[in-house]
């Protein structure tokens, strides 16, 4: 392979046109050279407006296309897993978007299919790659105005008004029938990867299911809330709702240290600290000159191209699936769910 990766994007929905936008923000490494979609008149319009002549209607075509290194798939997420088996098997490159599957054992088969052909599978999981998630990961890591932590609290999502769905192409995504999910999965995932990056593994899981009266779905979750045990020792709570509104703060992440307090959104962050006499101060993100979509892309080539695992491989991403794939298994049976002991080393 060149320096330059070819590569199709399966499915030009909203994250599709994203990784397109992404890999030409990123203006190197990965070139996106074709576009698959099922719906004729969506993909006319997308090859038109993105300027890629060419166009397939099956991911089959792709995989048979000697000029393809790799796919991302941005496909709806029962189909990520038999996909990415595919274009392993073919010898492709693999850009998945989250969830990289529904299962655990979705995910593994995933890796070792991509292990076994000698490619690379890698997750766009967005949130990592956050200036937030960036900073705060630095200050748990050395102390910085917090000292060591003894407990965290975390809590993201939305009022669903008037009930938890998506418009247009995307409303596959809250119908279970089609195969989207509920609110922990669908966005729960972003946060438990973020929760990794920024305070490290997960150790157990225990997690509860609630519905407002005023919640007009009971075929999906609209709110999880739990305990998550830290392998660090700490534990962190938990809210992942689509039945409330979260202003900044309280929404987003308040970690407690010996030393000071910090809270922190994707908008704003105040810490506490003894180190500045436990006056109120206000800390600013450092910037970046690439948007996550950009830096996802840029992570999956070097990734491809030089053998450098970024912050969401699929191993990696595999852990933040388990992590949503114990809390509903938590929810259902009341227990505390050991990461270790029910799905092994991960």
């Amino acid at each position: 392979m060149s320096d330059m990766i070819r590569m199709a994007v399966v499915g030009v929905g909203w994250a599709g046109s994203h990784h397109v936008e992404g890999a030409r923000e990123l203006g190197r490494k990965v070139a996106v050279t074709c576009l698959v979609d099922r719906d004729p008149d969506h993909l006319q319009a997308k090859a038109e407006e993105f300027g890629i002549d060419k166009t397939y209607a099956y991911l089959d075509d792709v995989l048979a296309d000697p000029t393809i290194d790799a796919v991302s798939l941005c496909t709806p997420h029962p189909n990520h897993g038999p996909e990415a088996v595919a274009a392993a098997n073919a010898g492709k490159h693999v850009l998945v978007e989250k969830p990289m599957a529904l299962t655990v054992e979705e995910a593994t088969r995933m890796i070792d299919a991509a292990e076994r052909a000698g490619v690379r599978l890698y997750v766009a999981e967005g949130m990592s790659y956050h200036p937030m998630a960036r900073f705060l990961r630095e200050v748990v890591a050395t102390g910085r105005y917090i000292g060591e932590v003894v407990s965290a609290s975390v809590s993201s999502g939305f009022r669903a008004r008037p009930t938890y769905a998506y418009p247009g192409r995307r409303e596959w995504l809250s119908k279970p029938q089609l195969g989207g999910t509920g609110t922990w999965m669908l966005h729960g995932i972003h946060t438990m990867a973020m929760l990794r990056y920024v305070f490290g593994e997960v150790a157990s899981v225990y997690m509860q299911e609630h519905h407002a009266r005023s919640f007009q779905r009971r075929d999906v979750e609209g709110t999880m809330t739990g305990l998550l045990t830290m392998d660090a020792g700490f534990q962190t709570t938990v809210l992942q709702s689509c039945e409330v509104k979260f202003p900044n703060p309280p929404g987003g992440y308040a970690i407690f240290g010996d030393k000071g307090l910090l809270q922190a959104t994707q908008e704003s962050c105040v810490a506490w600290s003894e180190d500045n006499g436990d006056q109120r101060e206000e800390l600013t993100y450092p910037s970046s000159n690439l948007s996550a979509f950009a830096q996802e892309i840029k992570d999956f080539a070097d990734y491809v191209l030089e053998g450098i695992e970024g912050p969401t491989s699929g191993r990696s991403e595999r852990k933040s699936l388990a992590i949503v794939q114990a809390g509903y298994e938590s929810a259902k049976s009341g227990e505390i769910i050991n990461l270790r002991e029910r799905f092994g080393e991960l």
